[in-house]
């Protein structure tokens, strides 16, 4: 496992473990106390791992919009100025979270600058294990009472020396501490919230990434990316649209479908973008809907 420090802006990035010896320059950094970068080899890529743990004092100029990370989750903990997480005011003792394909944007207050810990994971399993943790996607900000405890913790993982410890199990056991912080901290702000309100975030962030993913998503895949049980799901989004999530993603299906058919697009191309492998299956399906063919639309 090879392990990158980024320090101060104008320094350099240093490689360690590394035969080729890399360095490069940081141009424009916002980061002034060393990241740690961890990168395992293939053999030890695990299903799930600490990738970058950081301290940040953001650049008065920080914005960034609609970014998404598909394979991340990154926990931030806010302990000095202010900014905005999804245009929601962040403050110190505040912690806000990336979570895997949830778009979100990010930006500092340019008279007080926030400065942040963060810390990501990567891996098969960051759903789940975030799940089983306590975090959720429909409440991705939220004050946390522990960051006085979590932030010694990074802090003494950034400047440790990583050539005399087991990276992997030192990495994992600080990365279980600190979120299991966050675990306590989602609890303590989570009582007297609507169970209603909660489920009808599960639908309206299920439409979401139905519309995102050109409606292609299984319902399995779809609750999966919401950390709940398709049999859950399936429930709520029954209970406040009135029809069941695969019957609601057939028809956005099929809608899109006559609307890229109708600018012309092959039926076949059609048919993979909204997510039919079976392309007779997309035949029957439109021609059940609309009463015609798909490549007879063009013509109507």
């Amino acid at each position: 496992m090879f392990v990158r420090y980024m320090a101060g802006e104008g320094e350099k990035y240093l490689w360690e473990e590394d035969d080729s010896n890399v360095f490069k320059k940081i141009e424009g950094c916002s980061y002034y106390k060393k990241c740690v970068y961890l990168y395992p080899t293939e053999k030890e890529m695990p299903s799930l791992w600490l990738w970058v743990v950081g301290h940040e004092k953001s650049d008065p100029l920080k914005f960034a919009e609609n970014r998404v990370w598909r394979t991340r989750l990154i926990l931030h903990f806010c302990v000095k100025g202010k900014g905005f997480y999804n245009g929601e005011p962040i403050t110190p003792g505040t912690a806000f979270v990336s979570w895997p394909l949830i778009p979100h944007s990010i930006a500092a207050d340019p008279n007080d600058p926030f400065e942040f810990y963060w810390l990501m994971i990567r891996g098969e399993e960051v759903v789940p294990f975030a799940k089983k943790m306590g975090l959720d996607p429909l409440n991705l900000i939220f004050p946390c009472d522990y960051i006085g405890e979590i932030v010694p913790l990074l802090e003494h993982y950034i400047h440790l020396d990583h050539k005399k410890i087991d990276l992997l199990d030192y990495s994992t056991a600080l990365m279980k501490m600190a979120f299991s912080f966050q675990k306590k901290s989602v609890a303590d702000n989570s009582e007297g919230q609507s169970s209603g309100k909660h489920y009808n975030n599960y639908v309206e962030l299920g439409k979401h990434f139905l519309h995102d993913n050109n409606f292609s998503l299984s319902v399995s895949e779809l609750s999966n990316m919401l950390g709940i049980s398709p049999k859950h799901f399936n429930r709520v989004f029954k209970e406040a649209v009135g029809i069941s999530p695969k019957q609601y993603i057939m028809e956005r299906r099929l809608e899109l479908a006559l609307t890229l058919l109708r600018n012309g697009m092959l039926p076949t191309e059609v048919a993979t973008i909204v997510g039919y492998q079976d392309y007779t299956l997309f035949y029957r399906a439109f021609t059940k809907q609309y009463g015609i063919a798909p490549k007879n639309i063009k013509n109507v």
